[in-house]
């Protein structure tokens, strides 16, 4: 494989790029109009045995996550994907169609959500495949929402169902396939009715995204066992190790969904864009340890601190 001949497959698909884009790929910079004259950014990446397994995993759905779980972040903020660049550091062995298959998974998926890809930048390396991409957003009229913000006596809310993300069930298996919330986001934050007060996407679990919001207000968290809404995955994933199911619904990860608080006085509806939003538990002020705490059916609480993932050195 020739990076030009990679490349000129890249810019094979210039023409069909939104009129927003006004440099597609091709030049040292590209360039997007950004209407509202505020850019949000977010970097993430998607590293063979780390958050793929390319013997598991096909090349489509290694793509479509390097782009997704960028746009998780975008909707934690409730913005609007602008456009995407990505830095790909590519294994030596790998073929010309291997490549092409890879990156128009990716082109496609970002045309998908409004979000063109429009440039970036490719190694061929000996190391595993290796997929950064930077998403440039815009509030589009709806102020971004941010972690802090909770105040105590909110609601917690999640949307969706939890855990077991690795899991494979019916052909589905979540980490890869999975929609980010980004039409639930804006139209949770646009409406007056709705607007949480904090939010955050679930990519490191419950138990330690939970502990972000708490940590960026000074509360902590009470959540109900018997509330939390268990995914087809989690049960399945009990079944497998032996543990609870809410175990794999705070602390398996990778869920991308989303994670807010709101004033308990709202109307909160049971269901946006078809997706269920469910209420877990309740801000409190901050105390006596644990900071997010899991209130089990007998009463007895669990401290949810040490579950979740951690990244480490």
């Amino acid at each position: 494989m020739r990076e030009l001949d990679l490349l000129q497959h890249v810019y094979a698909a210039n023409a069909s790029l939104p009129t927003g884009v006004t440099i597609p790929p091709g030049d040292d910079m590209g360039a997007v109009r950004a209407p509202s004259g505020q850019v949000l950014i977010t970097v993430d990446q998607v590293a063979q045995g780390v958050h793929v397994d390319l013997a598991t995993a096909s090349l489509e759905q290694v793509g479509r996550k390097a782009i997704t779980r960028n746009l998780s972040d975008v909707a934690a903020m409730a913005a609007q994907p602008m456009a995407a660049v990505v830095a790909a550091s590519l294994p030596r062995d790998f073929d010309t169609p291997r490549v092409n298959r890879l990156f128009d998974a990716m082109r496609q998926t970002a045309g998908a959500f409004a979000c063109p890809l429009v440039g970036g930048d490719i190694s061929i390396w000996d190391g595993p495949l290796i997929l950064t991409v930077t998403i440039l957003a815009e509030p589009a009229g709806i102020e971004p929402v941010r972690r802090s913000g909770s105040q105590a006596g909110d609601a917690i809310y999640v949307t969706g169902a939890l855990g077991g993300s690795l899991e494979t069930v019916d052909g589905y298996t979540h980490h890869l396939d999975f929609t980010p919330r980004l039409a639930l986001a804006r139209r949770l934050a646009g409406d007056p009715a709705t607007r949480p007060h904090a939010m955050i996407d679930l990519s490191d679990g419950l138990a330690r995204d939970l502990a972000h919001l708490c940590d960026a207000s000074g509360l902590r968290a009470e959540v109900l066992a018997q509330q939390l809404p268990l995914s087809r995955g989690a049960l399945q994933a009990a079944q497998r190790t032996g543990q609870p199911a809410w175990r794999h619904a705070v602390g398996d990860g990778e869920d991308y969904e989303l994670l807010f608080t709101a004033s308990p006085d709202r109307e909160m509806p049971a269901s946006i864009e078809g997706v269920p939003i469910t209420r877990i538990g309740t801000m409190l002020p901050a105390g006596e340890p644990p900071m997010v705490g899991l209130r089990l059916p007998d009463g007895s609480m669990v401290d949810l601190t040490p579950l979740g993932w951690e990244h480490r050195a």
